[in-house]
């Protein structure tokens, strides 16, 4: 038997895997046939138990037997897809078993905003994901995704994002959803230098990001601390982008010294650091900072990922997909997993709102991890995901959610009711040891219990999918 494997930390939605499955068969001259569209639904069987695998239907790909996903987790920086084929499911990778039989054919990242609506810096955070991805799997083809809805390719890119885009060619990351007619690999290293330099600085009292070559090292100028006076590595905008110059001086065949200059780190703050990002990439590239000693930081390159065993969102996915599949009169209106791309909400007419943080009020606006809404039963339940352990934490959080109410659900949909439940995932609860305000609880064994209060549409669902595997 020959599967295909997707992992992600991601709620996966239906176009995006029908992206995914166009690529790896585009890459790989595989024949695709797409029938009334992707469905992912949970394996669940009869004895109501979820192996922690969706199933992916309506979608062929010769010699390809079974198209699974799961969820997985980065143990650092992390991209959001791995695409497998194998006959069974990968094993979690680590440095010294990358040959244990996995099969990786893709690793992907993907967005859905353009470089411009996000301010441009985006390319940068991105590109330090393939940085950590290309030290675990430098052999396997990296994709940059552009799942734009209304794609900009006729406007003038600014320079940002043609320095951003053609680091990402020159490492050799392929790019789909995106024009290519203003970017291209850079040649040399003194071409990506002087376009560096040559690119508008930023306002006075801020440190430029400068490029400076001599004989035995390069040099890049660029604060990491931030606040500017804080002493610690915390500027994500600029270790992005330190990153990804550095790794391009790499790929362009610089071995010497690249040293980060008046970047404002403090001796202390690296004795005392733990693990971070920076350090994972400081020791891949080799990097050093300029007047501060770095060789003893602690970096954590054993494992590039795991399956997720711990978050609250294997709870909340599965919830979400549960009501979703094979239901036209159910629907989520918002999703905001967690470590997930926060979702839009989804008014009646359809159009999606990007929430504010803050309510009328200025109070921060307290918002659940999933918002399902029942036609049939004019219902819609606010779902707040927590792990077992944090069950208490998450039955006050309920308690806040009168401006979502109030400003967003009863404006929106006047005649339906609403009701607040928390949905829990861990520890192995059996019998009726559930909390009243608790809608679902998912044991990490894959057995679950249900409220006895459950609408009857919900647990009709599940029925349903068990009935269907």
């Amino acid at each position: 038997m020959n599967n295909l494997y997707i992992l992600t930390e991601e709620r996966a939605k239906p176009h995006v895997v029908k992206r995914i499955l166009e690529i790896y068969s585009n890459e790989y001259n595989k024949q695709l046939k797409v029938n009334n569209g992707i469905k992912i639904i949970p394996n669940i069987n009869s004895n109501e138990i979820f192996n922690s695998e969706y199933k992916i239907e309506n979608a062929e790909i010769n010699g390809i037997d079974n198209i699974i996903l799961k969820i997985a987790s980065g143990n650092s920086s992390f991209v959001d897809f791995l695409v497998f084929e194998q006959s069974s499911a990968p094993k979690e990778c680590s440095i010294n078993n990358e040959h244990d039989g996995n099969n990786l054919k893709l690793l992907i990242e993907e967005t859905k905003t353009s470089d411009k609506e996000s301010r441009n810096t985006g390319v940068y955070q991105r590109m330090s994901k393939f940085v950590y991805a290309d030290y675990f799997y430098p052999n396997t083809p990296k994709i940059m995704l552009y799942n734009i809805a209304e794609p900009d390719d006729d406007k003038t890119p600014s320079d940002t994002s043609i320095f951003g885009t053609n680091m990402l060619l020159t490492q050799n990351v392929k790019i789909i959803g995106k024009s290519l007619k203003y970017f291209d690999k850079f040649k040399s290293i003194d071409e990506l230098i002087e376009y560096k330099n040559g690119m508008r600085r930023p306002p006075k009292g801020n440190v430029p990001i400068l490029i400076t070559k001599e004989n035995n090292s390069i040099k890049i100028s660029g604060r990491l601390s931030k606040p500017a006076n804080a002493g610690n590595i915390g500027h994500d905008p600029n270790i992005g982008a330190l990153t990804a110059i550095s790794k391009t001086l790499r790929s362009l065949g610089w071995d010497k010294d690249i040293i980060i200059t008046q970047h404002g780190v403090k001796q202390e703050y690296v004795n005392n650091a733990r693990s971070n990002k920076f350090f994972n990439i400081a020791s891949i590239l080799n990097l050093k900072l300029e007047g501060i000693d770095i060789s003893s930081t602690k970096s954590n390159l054993k494992q590039y990922w795991h399956y997720e065993k711990n978050s609250e969102k294997m709870g909340t996915i599965l919830l979400h997909l549960i009501g979703i599949t094979d239901s036209p009169r159910t629907e989520a209106i918002y999703e905001n997993h967690a470590g997930c791309e926060r979702g839009y909400f989804y008014t009646s007419s359809g159009q999606a709102l990007a929430l504010p943080k803050k309510d009328k009020n200025g109070v921060n606006l307290y918002l659940p991890d999933l918002i399902l809404k029942n036609d049939d039963n004019k219902e819609i339940l606010l779902i707040e995901g927590k792990q077992s352990s944090t069950l208490n934490q998450g039955l006050k959080e309920i308690k806040h959610f009168e401006a979502i109410e109030d400003e967003f659900i009863k404006k929106y949909y006047p005649s339906y009711s609403i009701t607040r439940w928390v949905s829990t995932y861990g520890e192995n609860i059996y019998g009726n040891g559930i909390h009243p305000k608790v809608l679902f609880h998912l044991n990490k064994n894959g057995t679950f219990l249900l409220n006895e209060k459950t609408p009857s549409w919900l647990t009709d669902l599940i029925k349903r999918i068990e009935v269907s595997n």
